[in-house]
């Protein structure tokens, strides 16, 4: 069964990432991130800052980038 996403609380300007290891690490803004699959205008391997974040309900997380919202999905956080 797959894990199912749940965001409980949200700050537009605090991103709380747990690694591979299990450490919580707590990021503001803003985050370097890299681009891992284009979206928009931005192509993939692309270093970007995220500005803020906010919650949707199509897209639960998104990234404000340069003034342009995008799901978080398209980002490696922290590179």
């Amino acid at each position: 069964m797959a894990k199912k996403q749940q965001v409980e609380f949200l700050h537009p300007n605090v991103l709380l990432v747990i690694t591979t290891k299990g450490v919580i690490l707590e990021l503001y803004t803003p985050i370097r991130a890299e681009v891992i699959r284009q979206v928009g205008n931005l192509p993939k391997g692309t270093k970007v800052y995220i500005d803020a974040i906010l919650k949707s309900e199509e897209h639960k997380i998104l990234f404000c980038i340069s003034g342009k919202w995008y799901p978080y999905n398209f980002f490696r956080v922290g590179t």
